[in-house]
């Protein structure tokens, strides 16, 4: 058995505005328009972000939607029409760790503001990084998905 490590510690680089409250999937994430707001120490870190189309938003899910111990396996979507898989198999917010990634549509750059469409973040959710999309290291022409992503896919 692998010994447990120490609690992580990272920086809040900035927080999350938008017109969603509470936790829960979404279909419509391209047309749900977000802001991100460095704080001011870290405003200069997006200078020239806005030379990319997508960025990787890497954030805290601060709103505990399941409260108390987190299952090892789940139903994918929560539905139980779908294999229980381990957690580590899904991108659900039910996670030892409520950290959450994402990547965005930028549409806009203004000094430490990012207008940006595509992330399934909550309003108030604290940023704790932001990478440029690029494809030659985030792409992977030859991934496959589990075949019960692919079939809900075409729901």
């Amino acid at each position: 058995m692998a010994a447990e490590l120490s609690p992580l510690t990272h920086q809040v680089i900035g927080i999350v505005k938008n017109e969603v409250k509470e936790p829960g999937r979404r279909s419509n994430l391209q047309e749900i328009v977000s802001e991100i707001t460095l704080y001011d120490k870290y405003a200069d870190g997006m200078d020239n972000l806005d030379k990319y189309s997508h960025a990787i938003v890497i954030y805290e899910f601060h709103i505990d939607s399941h409260p108390g111990p987190k299952p090892m396996k789940q139903h994918s979507h929560n539905q139980e029409s779908l294999p229980l898989v381990g957690i580590f198999a899904l991108r659900g917010s039910n996670r030892p760790n409520r950290i959450g990634i994402c990547m965005v549509k930028i549409l806009k750059v203004d000094g430490g503001k990012m207008t940006v469409t595509g992330l399934d973040a909550i309003d108030g959710s604290p940023v704790i990084d932001i990478k440029p999309y690029i494809p030659r290291i985030d792409s992977v022409a030859d991934a496959k998905i589990a075949p019960w992503e692919a079939d809900f896919a075409k729901h």
